[in-house]
């Protein structure tokens, strides 16, 4: 406190009271504790060396600090001699450690375990939520006898959607993780899994000439049997990875499954 007294005119305290004090409003106290610590270390007259403890890529959230302290870099290296007054390498040091010691390991046995209990809701989800979709593909509207076999491709494509669920599920764990509240995030990586998963299973018709691709009307580059897989294929990913989504989100609502942490 008294610290804090005799800088309240001090430029650099305003500026980094101005982005610290929202972090400490929402609780989030470790990032807060590292704050205040580059605070001190930059007010610090007496402070002398150069950043060699900071990591190469920080967080955004510590790029903003270090941006407004002037402490951050963003040309090509990462470190920098505060202007007229460096930050000494010890004290960084130990702001860093006092900010990490007490996170809980992200890569622990207890996460593995979830890691397990998600692939096992993506398994089962996926293949329940995208079974009939692959039944009306395979079985009633096969778009080419030479690729499909009625009842023996849908049974194979049902398994193997079900293990591309089950790893869909393990990586939608990790990346919309707790605190995250992004509906675009979450729909963002669904859309990309369909759009991989819809255009790898189109097959090019024998018909087809190269260089350009010409497979005929409407489009020439797909034609009316493309587009139809496109459509068909569509359906399926889309059940397959937003029916694994959802599962995923009811799963967390029950305590079934826990969010990785950020």
């Amino acid at each position: 406190t008294t610290y804090t007294r005799n800088n309240e005119d001090n430029p650099k305290y305003q500026k980094i009271k101005k982005i610290a004090y929202p972090f400490y409003r929402t609780k989030k106290m470790n990032l807060f504790r590292f704050y205040c610590s580059v605070l001190i270390c930059t007010l610090q007259q007496n402070a002398c060396g150069r950043i060699a403890a900071f990591s190469p890529q920080p967080s955004p959230l510590t790029k903003q600090i270090l941006h407004h302290t002037h402490i951050f870099s963003t040309k090509s290296s990462p470190f920098k001699h505060f202007d007229g007054l460096p930050i000494r390498e010890d004290a960084l040091t130990t702001a860093l450690y006092a900010t990490n010691k007490n996170k809980e390991d992200k890569f622990s046995f207890k996460q593995r375990i979830e890691s397990i209990k998600t692939a096992v809701i993506g398994l089962a989800a996926g293949g329940v939520a995208s079974t009939p979709f692959i039944f009306l593909h395979d079985v009633l509207f096969p778009v080419d006898s030479s690729y499909t076999s009625g009842f023996s491709s849908w049974e194979f494509d049902t398994d193997m959607g079900s293990l591309q669920a089950a790893l869909f599920a393990i990586v939608y764990r990790y990346c919309v993780r707790e605190e995250d509240d992004n509906e675009m995030l979450n729909m963002g990586v669904v859309g990309a899994f369909v759009v991989v998963r819809t255009l790898s299973r189109v097959h090019v018709p024998s018909y087809c000439t190269a260089a350009p691709l010409d497979c005929g009307d409407p489009l020439g580059y797909f034609d009316f049997n493309m587009i139809q897989q496109l459509v068909l294929n569509g359906l399926e990913s889309a059940a397959l990875f937003a029916g694994t989504a959802a599962a995923m989100e009811y799963a967390y609502e029950r305590n079934w499954v826990s969010k990785f942490p950020n």
